[in-house]
């Protein structure tokens, strides 16, 4: 397993601002200020585009790490940013008075780990592809959660 890379990609997630900007509008993406709204509304688009761009890359990671490297980095990244990202975002959810609607809290919180391990799985392949874009907007405080528009077309929604 190609561990340097996946140290050097963790490094870098423990220095995002989970969620900091979360809530604040920005006129570069589609926001949305409601976990249900992010789950119910968008979940089907979100489905559509992020399981299209998995399977490319699940079929690109397999030639070229195997299954077992694949589940390796996801074990370890979700120990890795697991509780950090847990917290950020139930503070993120008090912050924006949503605890009513942290019955889907689990599974946003699964989109999350699970983005950001495909993005651990591209820095490692070298590709710069749809989970390091979306990496970029996590970076930047907010929590990519769907697609507007066919994509590449479109814009992306963030809570």
């Amino acid at each position: 397993m190609p561990h340097k890379a996946i140290e050097d990609f963790l490094s870098e997630m423990h220095s995002i601002n989970w969620f900091e900007h979360s809530g604040c509008p920005n006129e570069n993406y589609y926001m949305v200020f409601s976990l249900y709204e992010a789950c119910d509304k968008w979940g089907e688009q979100s489905f559509a585009v992020w399981e299209s761009q998995i399977c490319a890359l699940e079929d690109i990671a397999i030639e070229k790490m195997g299954d077992d490297v694949i589940d390796e980095v996801f074990d370890t990244v979700s120990a890795a940013i697991g509780d950090i990202v847990w917290e950020k975002f139930g503070a993120y959810i008090d912050r924006q008075h949503l605890e009513e609607e942290s019955a889907v809290s689990f599974e946003l919180f699964d989109d999350i780990k699970r983005d950001i391990a495909w993005g651990c799985i591209e820095k490692i392949l070298d590709i710069s592809g749809f989970f390091t874009m979306l990496i970029e907007i996590y970076k930047k405080g907010y929590f990519p959660c769907s697609w507007v528009g066919i994509y590449p077309s479109g814009q992306v929604v963030v809570l």
